[in-house]
């Protein structure tokens, strides 16, 4: 395989496949011949729910009707969007990842993230206990691989963007190995930095408050990458999982407007909930993300 195709095409996406069957999901790598829950046939009972429907409609090549397109449709397999990208793939953008290792294999509860950012060419500029870096897209760097895309801007801005992530990365004594704080001056410190100098609506208003910032565009990012990483790790370690639908029950929901804030300057916990997966939690230290994905099931 040639360089330029690797770096292009390579993907750590496993591939977790969902389909339902006999009210229930079914996640897989591999589609299986007989549903996990129900034993039965999956191409036999595909074929008989169409055509219990309207077989004689069918027979003469008729359309199906609305039921029968829907039953047919409930069963077809579809594969989970993987939720992870490869940051040198993705100007001008905010990227997130472990601080060591990757998401799918290595994250766990305690691990720290890390947060970046890359240029219109692919490159990515990060600061760290080693100062002020950067990453030529050529160069490929393997822990960028596995990423949380957290925002980016249109192709327009990327002129602007390149212009004032100089101007940023051109205060070198803000940015040195010296002045590098874990906990208040860190990599979450030099990527709001960033963005507030920018002034691109929403992304740079947010990243006036360490909170906010982690509220609108890191939450929502790490929430579904846990449910991602439980579920591969469910499949890496039984081969299939089965996820039972719930019949939908109607409650009034009353209303609170004193909703838990996750980004409230302490850590908060997630609980694994009753399908198996689970709810984020992120916490803040300082100026530090601490963010916690959520209750990672082993």
């Amino acid at each position: 395989m040639s360089a330029t195709t690797s770096t292009t095409t390579i993907t750590s996406d496993p591939g977790i496949l969902c389909f339902h069957h006999c009210n229930a999901k079914v996640f897989c790598f591999t589609l299986p011949h007989t549903c996990p829950h129900c034993n039965a046939p999956l191409d036999a009972d595909a074929d008989a729910d169409v055509n219990e429907d309207a077989p004689s409609a069918l027979d003469k090549g008729a359309t199906a009707g609305p039921q029968s397109t829907a039953t047919a449709a409930r069963l077809l397999p579809f594969r989970l969007p993987y939720p992870f990208v490869r940051a040198t793939q993705h100007p001008c953008a905010i990227v997130l990842r472990p601080s060591t290792g990757d998401f799918l294999n290595d994250y766990s509860n305690a691990t720290d993230l890390h947060i970046a950012v890359t240029t219109s060419g692919g490159d990515i500029v990060e600061f760290d206990r080693d100062g002020l870096r950067r990453h030529r897209r050529d160069d490929n760097p393997r822990e960028w691989w596995q990423s949380l895309l957290v925002g980016d801007v249109p192709e327009p801005w990327h002129d602007y963007w390149d212009e004032m992530l100089q101007q940023i990365c051109a205060q070198s004594m803000r940015w040195s190995m010296a002045s590098y704080e874990e906990t208040s001056h860190n990599c979450y410190a030099f990527v709001l930095a960033f963005l507030q100098a920018l002034g691109h609506g929403q992304l740079s208003e947010a990243a006036h408050s360490k909170t906010a910032f982690c509220e609108k565009y890191i939450v929502p990012r790490t929430t579904t990458a846990g449910k991602y990483i439980s579920l591969y790790r469910r499949l890496r370690r039984n081969g299939v999982h089965v996820q039972r639908q719930q019949p939908k029950l109607r409650t009034k929901l009353k209303s609170s407007s004193s909703s838990a804030n996750v980004c409230d300057g302490a850590r908060s916990t997630g609980k694994v909930s009753p399908n198996g997966f689970s709810s984020n939690s992120i916490g803040i230290i300082g100026s530090r993300p601490r963010p916690k994905l959520c209750t990672i099931e082993e």
